[in-house]
């Protein structure tokens, strides 16, 4: 061998795409067995597997017309956002859905001593209570349950239950307030009688003075002093009153005019006090009473009468109720088979390749020996 020449070895390093379908068809036993056994467990995962379905509840805050029976004055009012929010919290709360659970067992498809707080978490799911970027309001309900439970009326049922006793607070919320005004406008219209009963027995006090001082002065009739006195012209004399403002006393109107004054102070103080600003209050008090024995009647307008029959509808605007869907949500059944048989084919391939290097290592361990 010359010294140029130099040994050459053969290293093929690629592989024949020929050689690998020919494998793969030489295996085919291997991939068919592989995709007909994920096949069968697929059927078995979806033969015990209990179907589960999916419905949703979806609303918006209400008119604020509905509410229209609780804003009847300025210093109380509920917003439609007010009892959007108040719904959407009611139905995330577990104790208010174990309340309806334990009254509605039957509606339900559980087995006995069921974790109802597990059952809750795993079935409902509550979205939209705060507001989007653009300031909208939308809530979604969503509930999840077998087969064999009649799922979209179970969570009307359970949203309607849950916006009646919405509503019944915010009516009891209204009521308490209504009732915490009159306390205060009956509070107010006492010291106000106080004040003015105080103030006409002052008034007596003084007109009981002024006729005494005008009797033994024997002025009758209101005079001036002028005439009383007999000043001659010109000459200043001051008179002070009680109240020291400057003004004649009032024996200058002569016992006569002031005994009638005092008899029709005393009348009125007999027959009730009453001025503009009592008036005032004892009419406000009156329509907070009238108010008080209607919500006890539940004969009140806008929140018992001439509203919504569906408490649900009172509290938010319905956007769609829940209802029967046309098929399971889970287990999805031709998604489970497509991938049972891509995972099948994929595990068959796996088989073709590892049998046939099982048998590429006996024939090395053979040609070694």
């Amino acid at each position: 061998m010359s010294p140029t020449e130099q040994p050459t070895t053969a290293y093929d390093d690629e592989i024949d795409l020929r050689d690998l379908a020919l494998m793969l068809v030489e295996g085919w036993y291997w991939i068919v067995g592989a995709v007909v056994v994920a096949v069968v467990a697929a059927f078995a995962y979806l033969a015990v597997t209990t179907p589960t379905y999916e419905t949703r509840f979806r609303a918006v805050p209400a008119s604020s017309a509905n509410f229209a029976g609780f804003n009847l004055f300025n210093d109380f009012s509920i917003e439609p956002e007010d009892a959007y929010r108040a719904l959407g919290n009611r139905l995330s709360s577990f104790q208010n859905f174990e309340r309806f659970a334990e009254s509605n067992r039957e509606v339900f498809v559980m087995g006995e001593g069921a974790d109802l707080g597990r059952l809750f978490n795993g079935r409902f799911s509550v979205s939209g209570l705060t507001a989007e970027r653009d300031g909208s309001m939308a809530l979604s309900v969503q509930y999840r349950y077998p087969e064999g439970e009649r799922g979209a009326e179970v969570l009307n049922t359970y949203i309607s239950d849950t916006a009646e006793q919405v509503w019944n607070t915010l009516r009891s919320r209204f009521d308490d307030f209504n009732r915490a005004q009159i306390t205060r406008l009956e509070s107010t219209l006492e010291l106000q009688k106080e004040s003015l009963q105080a103030e006409r027995e002052e008034q007596l006090f003084l007109l009981e003075q002024a006729i005494s001082v005008a009797r033994r002065l024997d002025i009758d009739k209101p005079t001036t002093p002028q005439q009383f006195g007999r000043q001659p012209s010109g000459t200043e004399v001051i008179y002070a009153n009680i109240s020291g403002d400057g003004s004649l006393p009032l024996y200058f109107m002569g016992y006569e005019a002031l005994e009638a004054d005092r008899d029709v102070l005393r009348d009125a103080l007999d027959q009730g006090l009453s001025n503009s600003a009592i008036r005032t209050t004892n009419q406000q008090l009156l329509q907070r009473q009238r108010i008080m024995e209607q919500l006890a009647g539940s004969r009140l307008q806008g929140v018992d009468e001439g509203v919504e029959p569906n408490h649900t509808e009172r509290v938010v605007d319905v956007v769609e109720y829940a209802f029967p869907p046309a098929g399971p949500s889970e287990p999805r059944r031709a998604l489970i088979l497509a991938l049972s048989l891509v995972l099948g084919g994929m595990l068959g391939v796996m088989l073709v390749f590892l049998s046939r290097f099982a048998v590429s290592l006996r024939s090395y361990r053979k040609a070694k020996g």
